[in-house]
């Protein structure tokens, strides 16, 4: 460890992932990286997790340090981790994923050689098969792998179709970029609220071209969780971001990639409603398609929507009960 704390505070939050957190916490034991500790941040849970949070601490206490708190949320269970660190970089990891043992020291040798303010991973999406098996779907390699801010911007917004993920796990980042853009409380999909920010404030942002974070898609995470209203704190986190690109001027570029995001986040907010029943999804749509269409000519000039998406977006703008009937008919 360091002279004043560790140099890597990695921040797990967990909320009922008894069946992955030994793999998790495990693949994080086995870093070939040395100055790092583990925060482990029991969100009320009500299986057996904070038990084995406690187990690791009391075998490991000087790598492994718990935090017990009744659930109030990942963005609050982050946010009191990160304020209680005494290290100089936070990564977040979720507790039902997994990192390759050079996870660390990946990340943190690509910031210090490009003297980066943040480092990202590229990323590996497993999907468990009801067989057993699992498939695994790359993010592409980044490029380039040292982006200055703008292109670091553009590419978080553009994610998966640029290798940067807007995700806020697979990313090393200065403690002090974390506290000044906290995770906003009771939202949804506050990666979305927060990773740009720490993106803008980075100054500068290295990819490590090699998958060194594996994250575990579930069936029950909030992706695939039945709509209900706080999903569109998606759309909210999209809009708020355009907003500030817009008033602090932002170049063409980032613009479009900030639409392209926007374009997607209506498309996968469509989607997930079509869940409901018509009337609300009518509702629903009433919000999301003039804002798609504000965006739509802006998005489709980064090039980077597939065919698939293109046209299931056309459709949700051009007949939002076709869209409906679309979704509904590929879901039986």
């Amino acid at each position: 460890m360091g002279e004043h704390g560790p140099l890597v505070d990695v921040i797990v939050a967990v909320y009922n992932v008894e069946p992955y957190l030994k793999r998790c916490v495990d693949s994080l034991l086995g870093q070939d990286f040395s100055d790092f500790v583990i925060t482990l941040v029991d969100d009320g849970s009500t299986d057996g997790s904070g038990a084995i949070c406690d187990t690791y601490a009391a075998s490991l206490p000087d790598r492994v340090r718990v935090i017990h708190q009744e659930n109030t949320g990942q963005a609050t269970a982050r946010n009191r981790a990160v304020a209680r660190s005494d290290a100089a970089f936070i990564a977040f990891v979720d507790a039902d994923d997994r990192v390759s043992p050079n996870y660390l020291s990946a990340l943190y040798g690509a910031a210090e050689r490009a003297g980066a303010g943040m480092a990202a991973a590229r990323i590996c999406t497993e999907t468990p098969r009801p067989d057993g098996t699992v498939s695994q779907q790359f993010y592409r390699v980044p490029e380039p792998l040292v982006m200055e801010r703008d292109q670091a911007l553009e590419a978080v917004c553009l994610e998966a179709d640029s290798g940067v993920s807007g995700f806020l796990c697979g990313k090393l980042t200065r403690r002090e970029n974390m506290l000044a853009h906290p995770f906003p409380q009771g939202r949804l999909f506050e990666d979305s609220f927060s990773v740009w920010r720490q993106v803008a404030d980075c100054g500068r942002l290295v990819c490590v071209p090699e998958a060194v974070y594996y994250y575990w898609l579930r069936v029950d995470s909030t992706q695939h969780k039945r709509f209900e209203p706080r999903h569109m704190d998606l759309i909210d986190a999209v809009k708020d971001m355009m907003d500030a690109f817009r008033s602090e001027g932002a170049p063409p570029a980032v613009l479009a990639a900030g639409s392209h995001k926007v374009c997607r986040a209506c498309y996968v907010t469509a989607y997930h409603a079509a869940d409901l029943p018509y009337g609300p999804f009518r509702g629903i749509c009433a919000d999301l398609v003039p804002l798609m269409r504000e965006h739509w000519s802006a998005a489709c000039s980064t090039g980077r929507l597939d065919i698939k998406t293109k046209l299931l977006c056309r459709l949700l703008m051009m007949s939002p009960p076709l869209f409906f009937a679309a979704v509904r008919l590929t879901r039986r």
